[in-house]
């Protein structure tokens, strides 16, 4: 796609956010989302440093994003190497189908090592809040559902790893290394949920599992890594 860089106006260079978006997928969540991510993006009054596609699908993108030929069927993966690609001080996973409001940057403030940006879903609000992630590793549910936007060096440190509740085992890991979590009360991203997404329905067994490795996580047995089962220390 010819573009000029938005990040541009006239003679004047216009500073973005220091954030990557990295956003994995398929050829048919591109042909579904694709158009209303690019529009999403573009609409946004400050731009992220880099827009980073994972992805082997067919793509028209502004000439400012970066397409990295990658994919892994369990998807996280994909992140990982999008945040190795990146070269921004903080990154977010942003998946196609979700969308930023156009002043997502422009109040974003980046303190500690991790941001939990609060949005909507299905009507309602998805956000953590301070004691809902002091308490996350004894908690029944993820209290951290809204958006993360985390120091890369962290992200390098502690990866995601490949389960269906991906962003909830993430900050529970975080959370067991002591990670400085800061949060934006502000609403400004849309979560959309549709019925064939990866979440859309309850999976008990998958909750258990979560249950579990929080219990490992205190115990300090779990070794770092992308590994799912996790290593665990002798």
């Amino acid at each position: 796609m010819d573009s000029v860089d938005p990040r541009r106006e006239g003679s004047v260079v216009v500073v973005p956010s220091p954030v990557a978006i990295i956003s994995p997928f398929e050829q048919n969540y591109w042909d579904r989302f694709g158009a209303t991510f690019i529009a999403s993006i573009e609409a946004l009054t400050v731009k992220p440093q880099e827009v980073i596609l994972v992805t082997t699908a067919r793509v028209d993108v502004p000439d400012w994003w970066k397409v990295v030929p990658y994919w892994d069927d369990r998807i996280w993966p994909c992140v990982n190497v999008g945040v190795r690609e990146a070269t921004a001080e903080w990154c977010t996973h942003l998946p196609v189908d979700d969308t930023m409001d156009p002043n997502f940057f422009d109040g974003l403030v980046l303190e500690g090592d991790a941001v939990n940006v609060r949005g909507r879903w299905n009507g309602g609000l998805c956000y953590g809040t301070p004691d809902q992630y002091r308490n996350l590793l004894d908690m029944r549910n993820n209290g951290m559902p809204g958006l993360a936007v985390i120091r890369r060096k962290t992200w390098l440190k502690i990866p995601y790893r490949s389960h269906k509740y991906v962003d909830w085992v993430h900050w529970c890991e975080m959370r067991s290394h002591n990670v400085e979590a800061s949060f934006d009360s502000r609403c400004v991203w849309t979560w959309v949920r549709h019925d064939d997404a990866l979440t859309a329905q309850s999976d008990h067994g998958a909750e258990q599992e979560v249950f579990e490795f929080c219990g490992l996580l205190k115990s300090g047995r779990v070794v770092p890594g992308e590994d799912w089962p996790p290593k665990l220390a002798q």
